[in-house]
């Protein structure tokens, strides 16, 4: 990930950590597994990196998988079950440094379960600590929803505590081809700086991605009739275009140049941050992607690390 901020005209402002899921019967994990598992080492450390350069780290909870919203765990009305599978957000928001919460809710929950979520989230956690939504774009001019609840009763109750809204303006809630789709949410009496203009970061992410040429004629439209708007949101980064697997940050270049351009983060790389980087690197593969080395094609032979792909010690500057 440090590429985002390594690489020239970059402005990345919030780095989202996806997805945790909070499992009935079972413990949070970070996709497939917990998020302290040793394959993860390389992300946390990263993470450290790009807090200092001044990025907001935080972590989303939810999405397409079921089960974090349930009426078994955070929607539950009983307050011993709600308790017991916060608790366990709780501790990864502060084991893992999260500097805020994205509430990804792809599955039906009470209006009364999100405003008590993202009211004891604030009550935990201070003024300072970021809390987002991420519902379809639809959701937000009272169309499709996935959520199941009122965002717009959700920002008159607790509105003062959400700092902003990803909108998902793709996969068939929501368009960014033409500003018209983004004028028809903010004249529901949305905030147009709250609002991001949620994009797939590729056509092989889902449905209505939008050329970058479109976009920025978009963007520059609605930034001319508001003002501002609340920027811009990429699901996701691993093979962005137009860099792809290879170079996904060039997508960040191309979202730069059309929101922010010269606003580039500072980062400090010191000779002891690489050495911490090229271990955890060296010990998130030894558990998640080791290959093996044998003859014939049996299978059996040692074990052999993959070629590491990421020079931390070009990255030092101090």
């Amino acid at each position: 990930m440090l590429p985002l901020i390594t690489e020239k005209n970059i402005a990345l402002t919030h780095l989202i950590v996806c997805s945790l899921h909070v499992n009935p019967n079972g413990v949070v994990h970070l996709n497939d597994y917990p998020p302290e598992h040793p394959r993860f080492y390389t992300l946390w450390n990263e993470t450290l990196l790009m807090k200092q350069a001044g990025v907001k780290v935080i972590g989303m909870v939810g999405g397409a998988a079921p089960g974090s919203f349930s009426t078994q765990t955070l929607d539950s009305t009983n307050p011993m079950t709600f308790e017991a599978y916060y608790a366990q957000l709780r501790d990864a928001i502060v084991n893992f440094g999260l500097e805020g919460m994205d509430l990804d809710v792809e599955q039906d929950m009470s209006q009364a379960g999100i405003t008590r979520l993202v009211r004891r989230l604030r009550v935990d956690f201070g003024p300072g600590f970021i809390i987002t939504l991420a519902p379809v774009a639809s959701a937000l001019r009272n169309g499709a929803n996935l959520s199941g609840f009122s965002y717009k009763t959700l920002e008159t109750a607790v509105g003062d505590d959400i700092q902003f809204y990803n909108a998902q303006f793709y996969n068939g809630f929501g368009s960014m081809a033409t500003p018209a789709e983004y004028e028809r949410v903010i004249k529901q009496g949305w905030d147009p700086r709250k609002i991001l203009a949620g994009q797939i970061t590729t056509p092989e992410g889902g449905g209505q991605w939008v050329p970058y040429d479109k976009f920025n004629a978009t963007i520059v439209a609605l930034r001319k009739e508001y003002g501002q708007i609340g920027g811009v949101m990429g699901w996701e980064y691993f093979n962005s275009e137009p860099g792809g697997l290879s170079e996904p940050w060039e997508w960040a270049q191309v979202m730069t140049a059309i929101l922010r351009p010269n606003e580039v983060p500072p980062l400090k790389v010191t000779k002891k941050a690489a050495d911490t980087l090229v271990i955890a690197w060296k010990d998130s593969v030894e558990e998640g992607s080791l290959v093996f080395a044998g003859a014939g094609g049996s299978g059996q032979g040692k074990k052999v690390m993959p070629e590491m792909n990421v020079d931390y010690y070009a990255m030092v500057n101090v």
